[in-house]
């Protein structure tokens, strides 16, 4: 079962294909029902229950939440949506700084104006650093306050879970910057 915001459901089918999961049996109606169009990018989500539930990101906005595609990694800054901007800040100004939560952490990070656009600019370096966020990944903003947003990161379509990373009090451990191991390790895989 598919559920939406507007208390909406459908039936769907899940079936296996070429070892991906594939919804198939009630898919068309909720397409059909929710009229969505391409561009828009969806996020199921499994609950509990084991139903699903979906939130449709038209012009990249859901709501008070905006995703974007991180292709900013070497400048560390989040643009934010034209239209989350339009649509969320039509009555308020958008404010200098706001807190970002993510992992069980906040980062405090200011917002600036550069071509027109409002993007988060000081504070994200630290950000992008700390959670590993890379080129490409997708980065979905969920408003939580009126200075407040979750960070949710997914890479190739998937959540990354974050975990708070706890610091050792072993002076025996060495931590390995991820760069490092990467570069120094050979990899075998067993077809």
């Amino acid at each position: 079962m598919i559920n939406h915001e507007s208390r909406r459901n459908w039936p769907v089918s899940l079936r296996s294909v070429s070892g991906e999961c594939v919804i198939t049996d009630g898919w068309s109606n909720v397409v059909r029902d929710l009229e969505l169009t391409k561009r828009t990018l969806l996020r199921l989500r499994i609950n509990e229950d084991k139903n699903m539930e979906i939130s449709c990101f038209i012009e990249k906005i859901c709501g008070e939440s905006f995703v974007i595609v991180n292709r900013y990694n070497v400048l560390k800054i989040i643009v934010i949506p034209e239209p989350y901007v339009r649509n969320c800040y039509s009555y308020a100004l958008v404010k200098d700084c706001y807190n970002i939560n993510a992992a069980g952490h906040t980062w405090k990070v200011e917002t600036d104006k550069i071509n027109d656009n409002y993007v988060f600019t000081k504070g994200c370096t630290k950000l992008f650093n700390d959670l590993g966020i890379e080129e490409d990944d997708l980065l979905l903003l969920m408003k939580t306050g009126t200075d407040k947003f979750e960070l949710n990161i997914y890479r190739r379509g998937v959540e990354l879970v974050l975990n708070n990373k706890e610091e050792s009090d072993d002076d025996s451990l060495l931590e390995i910057p991820k760069d490092t191991y990467y570069k120094n390790v050979n990899f075998v895989s067993i077809l």
